[in-house]
């Protein structure tokens, strides 16, 4: 056992050398192709690099999921400001504002010790009251200093209707619940709320959060024209009936 550990040490001393990181297999979601990196331009952008390196420990998010919300925000209108909703450490909202640095960056989340307003028993299961509560909102806002940002304590959309927001063309929506994700993506969809060329990517779709799963499916037949695709690896691209 001590010959076990002593190898696993050096191993994970080699491989954090390498900028890698030594975790356990989950065995019930194996790759069954590794990824293949060669010519993926985006890995290769050092504007990227830098901003992943910068988040690192205040995210949650991996490295095709910070890829995508990169892309996503850059073909969305540049007039609009960005939004995070449910920014838990706010390392994915950074990510945003240094991916369009010259966009205002709207900032919301609850920073409440109960962290979810609301679980629905049937579809939240795997969340929890308190979880994610190991953060502030002093935390955060530290991360802004000298930037164009918003914070916004409390529960979304509640927390904004109070607020002249500027127009948003970019949403990242990562509430993880059933009844916030609709109730958020209801507000977003609203009028007034989007530029007309704009796009939301929540997280946790097709990711074990069934709320969120069924917040996309029930909105897009409420909403007709309103169109949401799966992204791997558990996001969901919301796009709004306005951008064609």
């Amino acid at each position: 056992m001590l010959i076990k550990k002593i190898i696993k040490k050096a191993v994970g001393k080699i491989l954090a050398s390498a900028g890698c990181q030594l975790v356990r297999a989950n065995l019930d979601y194996p790759v069954v192709r590794p990824m293949d990196t060669k010519g993926v331009e985006i890995l290769a952008d050092k504007e990227f690099q830098n901003s992943c390196k910068m988040i690192d420990g205040t995210t949650l998010l991996d490295t095709p999921r910070l890829a995508n919300l990169w892309m996503l925000a850059r073909l969305t209108d540049p007039l609009g400001a960005m939004a995070e909703i449910g920014t838990y450490l706010g390392g994915g909202a950074l990510h945003l504002s240094n991916c369009c640095p010259n966009r205002q960056m709207i900032v919301c989340d609850p920073f409440s010790k109960e962290s979810f307003q609301s679980l629905d028993p049937a579809f939240d299961k795997i969340f929890h009251h308190g979880q994610f509560s190991d953060h502030g909102e002093e935390q955060v806002r530290s991360l802004f200093k000298g930037r164009d940002a918003l914070i916004v304590p409390g529960y979304f959309p509640e927390s904004v209707t109070a607020i002249s927001l500027p127009k948003i063309s970019f949403v990242h929506l990562d509430v993880d619940v059933y009844q916030a994700s609709k109730e958020s993506l209801k507000f977003l969809l609203g009028p007034g709320i989007l530029c007309n060329r704009s796009l939301i990517v929540l997280d946790d779709y097709n990711r074990l959060a069934t709320g969120v799963n069924k917040a996309v499916e029930e909105i897009v037949s409420e909403l007709p024209g309103t169109l949401a695709f799966p992204l791997f690896p558990g996001q969901a691209l919301v796009i709004p009936k306005t951008w064609c």
